[in-house]
C-alpha cells in the first residue's frame, strides 16, 4: 500500500521544525537600522531601514543645521545608498542602548553625484564615546565604489553615541548606520596567540573591525542567510597563492550537525557545507600547503576565526591536516572528526596574529600532516578582524580625545562632577564620625561628673560655710546656691547630691555619711525626719 503524499511532507516539515528548535534562535534587543537622509523606508536584502526622522529610540544632536540628499537617478549598488545625510559640524547619533554587550555598528558610505558639496572629496572622521572608527577616509581613489564597515564594540552604558566629525571648512556625510546586539560569547574574552604561549585577556575592553569575512569555496552569503546579519564573501580566490592549490567542494546544508558548543551565531550552515580542498598543486611533492595571503596594517593585531568541517573523508579519523598562520604552526595534527566526534560537524578556532615579519600581509595555510595516511586539508571559512590600538582606535593613532575635544571635556566635566561627590560625601562621613565622636566624649565627661568620687571633709582648719544668699527651705530640704570659703576643700556637694546619696537623708544613710566625713558644720537649720 502507498503511503499518501502528505506524509512525506509531513516528515520534512517536522524535520525542520525540530532542526531549528534544537537552537535558541538569537533575537537581537537592540536592532537600529537607520537609512539616513530618506523620507520613507528603505528594503536591504529583507530587512528594513527607516528614515532618520523617523525614530524615537535615538537622537540627533548637531552645532549646525544637517541637510539631506537623494538622487534616485544615479546607480547604486545597494538601495541604502540612494540617499545620504551631510554634516557640516560635529553631529552625533545618541541611540538609547536597551541590553547592554557587544554591539554590531555597520556605516554605509557612497558619495552621491548631484549634491551641492564635494562629497567625494569630503574627509569621513568617526568616533563613538571611547574609539575612533575612521578617520580622514575620503572616496577620491574608490573609482566610483561604495564603503561598507562593520565593527564589533562592547557597550557598557545605556546609550550609545556615534559621532561624524568633518574636517575644517569641509562636510562628512553618511548613507546608513545600524547599530545591532550581538551575543556576548560570539567573541571571548580571552584568544591564544601564535607567536607566543599566553593568550590575550581583556577583548571585551577591545573594539574591533571586519576585514575579511570569506566563506571558502561557496557563494555570496548576505545577511539574509546569516542570523546575525553578516555578509560572507565568496572571493577567497582572490587571495589564494595558487589556485590550482585547492578545490571547491559542497555538501547539502541540511546535512550539517552543528555539536554542542557551536551555533548558527558562530556560523551559518552554508559556511560549514561549503569548503576549499587540496587540489593537485601542479607540483611534485603532494605534501604541499594550500595558502591564501591577505593584505593588512602592519601597525595592528588581528583576530583571526578559523571555521573548518569534514565534508569530505568517508570515513572517521581519516584527515589529519595542520594550520599554519604567517608559517607558524597554529593547529598540529587536526583531526576534525576525531574531535567532533562524527563527520560533517562544525569546528572553529580562533587564534591573535600580527602581520607576517617585515610585511603588510597576514597569510593563512593548510596542509596535510606527514605523518597521516592520506594528504588532504580542508578550510571552509575565515574572518580576520582588526583589533583596536593604544590609542583605542582601528585607523590611525589618533584617539578621540584629539579628534573630538568636546567628548574629552564631556568626559572631564563627568569626572569632575563625580569626583566633587565623592569628594563631599567624604566630607559629610567624616563630619558625621566628628560629630559623634564629640557626642560621645561629652556623654562620658557628664557621666564622670555626676559620678564623681567623694572626698572627706577636712577634720580640722576649715569649715563649710555658706554665702549670705544661702537659704534652705524647710520644706524641700533644697539650696539655692552656696559656695567653699576655703581653697583647699576637695569637693563642694550641691545639697541635691547629699540628698540623693543618703536616700533623702535617712537616718541610717546620713549617719554613715557623717561617720565618713567626720564632722560637718553646717551655718543653717536643717530638719532631719
Amino acid at each position: 500500500m502507498e503511503a499518501p503524499k502528505w506524509v512525506g511532507l509531513v516528515f520534512v516539515v517536522l524535520f525542520c521544525v525540530l532542526f531549528r528548535g534544537s537552537f535558541a534562535e538569537f533575537v537581537a534587543v537592540d536592532n537600529y537600522l537607520i537609512a539616513c537622509g530618506s523620507t520613507q523606508n528603505v528594503s536591504v536584502q529583507g530587512r528594513i531601514f527607516v528614515p532618520d526622522n523617523a525614530q524615537s529610540m535615538f537622537k540627533l544632536k548637531s552645532e549646525a543645521a544637517s541637510t539631506v540628499f537623494s538622487n534616485s537617478k544615479v546607480s547604486v549598488p545597494s538601495p541604502i545608498f540612494q540617499s545620504l545625510r551631510v554634516f557640516s559640524s560635529p553631529t552625533s547619533y545618541n541611540f538609547e542602548i536597551q541590553q547592554k554587550g557587544r554591539h554590531w555598528i555597520r556605516l554605509y558610505f557612497f558619495p552621491l553625484s548631484g549634491s551641492a558639496h564635494d562629497l567625494e572629496s569630503a574627509p569621513i572622521t568617526v568616533v563613538t564615546e571611547d574609539f575612533v572608527l575612521l578617520s580622514n577616509f575620503t572616496f577620491s581613489r574608490r573609482n566610483g565604489s561604495s564603503l561598507s564597515k562593520e565593527y564589533l564594540i562592547n557597550v557598557a552604558t545605556e546609550s550609545l553615541s556615534i559621532t561624524f566629525i568633518p574636517s575644517n571648512n569641509s562636510v562628512t556625510f553618511v548613507n546608513g548606520i545600524e547599530v545591532v546586539s550581538v551575543p556576548d560569547e560570539l567573541i571571548p574574552d580571552q584568544v591564544p596567540t601564535v607567536v607566543h604561549s599566553s593568550p590575550l585577556n581583556g577583548l571585551s575592553n577591545l573594539a574591533f573591525e571586519t576585514v575579511y569575512r570569506l566563506n571558502m569555496g561557496g557563494p555570496l552569503l548576505t545577511p539574509q542567510n546569516d542570523t546575525l546579519g553578516r555578509t560572507w564573501q565568496n572571493l577567497d580566490r582572490r587571495y589564494l597563492h595558487v589556485n590550482s592549490s585547492a578545490v571547491n567542494v559542497s555538501v547539502d546544508p541540511s546535512t550539517i550537525k552543528y555539536p554542542v558548543g557551536v551555533t548558527p551565531e558562530i556560523a551559518p550552515n552554508w559556511v560549514y557545507s561549503t569548503a576549499e580542498n587540496m587540489g593537485n598543486g601542479n607540483v611534485p611533492d603532494s605534501n604541499f600547503n594550500v595558502t591564501w595571503v591577505f593584505p593588512v596594517d602592519s601597525s595592528f593585531t588581528y583576530f583571526v576565526r578559523l571555521h573548518f568541517c569534514d565534508i569530505v573523508s568517508k570515513a572517521l579519523n581519516n584527515m589529519v591536516f595542520n594550520v599554519y598562520i604567517n608559517t607558524n604552526i597554529a593547529i598540529g595534527s587536526l583531526d576534525l572528526s576525531g574531535i567532533t566526534g562524527s563527520l560533517a560537524a562544525p569546528y572553529y578556532k580562533d587564534f591573535i596574529a600580527n602581520s607576517s615579519m617585515d610585511s603588510n600581509t597576514l597569510s593563512v595555510s593548510v596542509g596535510p600532516d606527514r605523518d597521516a595516511d592520506d594528504t588532504d586539508a580542508i578550510l571552509n571559512g575565515l574572518e580576520i578582524m582588526k583589533i583596536s590600538n593604544v590609542a583605542r582606535s582601528l585607523d590611525g593613532l589618533s584617539s578621540v580625545d584629539v579628534l573630538h575635544p568636546q567628548t574629552a571635556s564631556r568626559k572631564n566635566k563627568i569626572w569632575i562632577i563625580v569626583g566633587s561627590i565623592l569628594i563631599l560625601g567624604a566630607l559629610v562621613v567624616l563630619l558625621l564620625v566628628g560629630f559623634c565622636y564629640c557626642c560621645l566624649v561629652r556623654r562620658k565627661s557628664k557621666d564622670s561628673n555626676q559620678r564623681q568620687p567623694w572626698l572627706s571633709l577636712p577634720l580640722h582648719g576649715n569649715s563649710l560655710t555658706m554665702t549670705k544668699g544661702s537659704t534652705t527651705s524647710q520644706k524641700s530640704g533644697t539650696a539655692s546656691f552656696m559656695s567653699l570659703a576655703s581653697s583647699n576643700l576637695g569637693r563642694c556637694f550641691m545639697f541635691q547630691e547629699i540628698m540623693d546619696a543618703t536616700n533623702k537623708l535617712t537616718r541610717a544613710c546620713f549617719l554613715a555619711l557623717v561617720v565618713s566625713v567626720g564632722s560637718i558644720t553646717v551655718h543653717s537649720k536643717m530638719e532631719l525626719k
